[in-house]
């Protein structure tokens, strides 16, 4: 298989994965390796007198792997621990009427919980919308494992607290379980009629939090980057995933940033670093604020293949950094310049690197 095929097959170079080799240390931030004379030159060519698949590729490596631009669009890392429930259209009330509709929410505050979190579980109804309050609600909540739910049930009471119906999960009664928590709800919406919803979210134990953020955090200009060290104490071992955002002093988002690598037990700082090009681009100066601060470690080959960590419920604020004192330069490194080399070879051995063209949409004819 030519390299051009493995190219197209892999995706972008710069999408994080769970897996990575075992880097030296985690402290190895040695500034990215100079082009050799063969790669600076591919490298420091006119962009549009390149193949176009090579052109695809620089243009989609400009910044390391795992961070990138932040926007207001990204909800999903800007808000990482959020649940996206809406109301549901209860079936057996649809009408021409709209006044006539019932519908339903159920959910709870997050997605994730760690430790002894009590789970606070809400279901909102109305007709229309009117709010109306369900006549009973039957729920009850189970372990889930890898085949289904496990073990006893554990009933729960719920209470009116305004529009809504309120239950409280103490999740101590699941210390023993790591891993989903299904809830199961009958809710009778009106005299002998009922809905049934189900909702699930994460738990992570006491006993099985890998690790915790001691709270300690220190920034700095390297490399013409911002590198922010985040504290660590390690209880197990492993190979860990740790994110984090920031903001300018405005409270915009600007970046994200990974960290993936192996750690040993003890306390420690590991480096997110948020790469000078795409500050440059985003020309603002510090202070900045980094932010959604949250890890994990990665169980390879198990169920649940994750152990959280407490997410960090403080920001930290850097010191006052220019923005002239980053680097516009784009990202290298010897994969990258190892790539540009390869794809190149492709081309002069007529090997086709060029996606396959899409398909064609029939349109049916003019009646």
């Amino acid at each position: 298989m030519g390299l051009g095929l493995l190219f197209l097959l892999s995706g972008s170079p710069s999408a994080p994965t769970d897996r990575q080799p075992k880097p030296p240390g985690i402290d190895v931030a040695a500034p990215p390796p100079k082009p050799g004379p063969q790669a600076k030159t591919i490298l420091e060519a006119d962009r549009e007198s390149l193949p176009p698949a090579v052109q695809r590729y620089l243009a989609s490596t400009v910044d390391p792997p795992g961070t990138g631009r932040l926007t207001t669009a990204q909800d999903d890392l800007l808000h990482p621990n959020r649940r996206y429930e809406d109301y549901r259209r209860v079936l057996d009330t649809y009408s021409e009427n709209p006044d006539e509709v019932v519908s339903i929410l159920f959910t709870t505050d997050h997605f994730f919980y760690t430790g002894d979190e009590t789970v606070r579980l809400r279901i909102r109804a109305k007709r229309g919308e009117t709010p109306i309050t369900p006549l009973s609600i039957d729920a009850s909540a189970v372990r889930e494992g890898r085949a289904g739910p496990e073990g006893d049930r554990e009933p729960l009471r719920f209470h009116r607290e305004g529009d809504e119906m309120v239950a409280e999960l103490d999740t101590t009664v699941f210390a023993d379980h790591h891993g989903p928590i299904v809830v199961d709800a009958r809710i009778e919406y009106a005299r002998d009629a009922f809905y049934d919803e189900t909702l699930r979210f994460f738990f992570t134990p006491p006993g099985r939090i890998p690790a915790r953020f001691t709270g300690e955090i220190r920034d700095r200009l390297e490399n013409g980057s911002l590198r922010v060290d985040i504290g660590i104490d390690v209880e197990q071992a492993g190979f860990y995933r740790f994110d984090a955002n920031l903001h300018d002093r405005f409270g915009n988002p600007i970046a994200f940033s990974t960290f993936k690598g192996e750690l040993d037990r003890g306390r420690q700082f590991v480096p997110i670093r948020f790469f000078g090009r795409i500050l440059v681009e985003v020309g603002s100066s510090g202070p900045f604020t980094v932010g959604e601060i949250r890890g994990y470690r990665f169980l390879d080959g198990q169920y649940p293949d994750r152990e959280r960590i407490p997410d960090l419920a403080r920001s930290h604020t850097t010191a006052a950094y220019d923005v002239g004192t980053f680097s516009s330069a784009e990202y290298t490194s010897e994969h990258k310049e190892r790539m540009v080399r390869l794809l190149m070879e492709d081309v002069a051995n007529g090997i086709s690197i060029e996606p396959p063209p899409a398909a064609a949409v029939s349109t049916p004819p003019s009646p």
